[in-house]
């Protein structure tokens, strides 16, 4: 499918941000491009979430730049970026909202200043939730539910968005074996039908390895390396990012690299 000529790349070029102490992020320059997903992996501290704060405007790097296209994300307003880009963290706000009520949160980027929303945005909203498998939970509070079924439901609400861009945290982190795959499906759909910009952060390299277009391994606030899963995943790159031996080796059916895990690195 050919990319529309109205979607963009997002790009992070030589970013750095200091958080106390602790430098997150050191120089990091990375781009997504429209119709494919960007995986970000590696260990806990790496910077994978500090990134994606950075690329939805919601960190300020100490230097460097982020642009949207063309277009300095520094100089988009607030509203500008929230219709362009959708963020989800790796922990949502736990609150008493139904769950139709959070995803129509979706739309307020797209509504005026004291409109409500209308027809067509329940009519999105609930399509977000039906490709989520959360319609039966739209009258529940999202304190109700389950760590798995409140991040199905943020999923529906980042769709029903219907950015441009799309930033998510470990999206897969609470969720069973079915979901996991789910939710990768859901993004992958996403793409055929709008032809999106998809950045995720992921632990599961098994996800990483099957479902993302490129992968960027992260350690200690910059990129180790960046590139197609197989030249990325490879037992060299995780035994040093990771410190854990690894057997990689190619999925028959997919083509994609499986890592399989050995043990730690002695």
């Amino acid at each position: 499918m050919a990319v529309r000529a109205d979607t963009v790349p997002i790009i992070a070029d030589e970013v750095s941000v200091r958080l106390g102490e602790t430098q997150a992020l050191d120089t990091v320059s990375i781009d997504a491009e429209p119709g494919g997903i960007l995986g970000l992996i590696g260990p806990n501290g790496a910077g994978k979430s500090t990134l994606l704060r950075v690329l939805a405007g919601l960190t300020q790097p100490d230097s460097g730049t982020v642009k949207l296209g063309d277009s300095p994300l520094r100089k988009m307003n607030a509203g500008e970026r929230a219709r362009r880009i959708a963020y989800m963290p790796q922990h949502d706000a736990n609150h008493s909202f139904t769950a139709l009520e959070t995803v129509l949160m979706g739309r307020y980027p797209h509504l005026g200043r004291f409109e409500l929303e209308g027809r067509r945005d329940r009519k999105i909203a609930r399509a977000a939730m039906e490709r989520t498998e959360t319609v039966r939970f739209e009258g529940r509070q999202l304190d109700r539910l389950s760590g798995g079924e409140r991040q199905r439901v943020v999923l529906a609400r980042a769709l029903a968005q219907q950015a441009d861009v799309f930033l998510l945290d470990e999206p897969s982190s609470s969720l069973d074996l079915r979901y996991r795959l789910s939710i990768m499906e859901t993004l992958r759909r996403e793409i055929e039908l709008r032809q999106v910009t998809v950045v995720v952060a992921l632990h599961d390299v098994f996800l990483a390895g099957r479902y993302c277009d490129r992968l960027a391994l992260m350690s200690e606030g910059v990129v180790d390396s960046v590139g197609a899963p197989s030249d990325v995943l490879t037992t060299d790159n995780l035994r040093r990012v990771f410190g854990v031996e690894t057997t990689v080796q190619r999925d028959p059916e997919t083509g994609s690299p499986q890592v399989w895990l050995v043990g730690p690195t002695p």
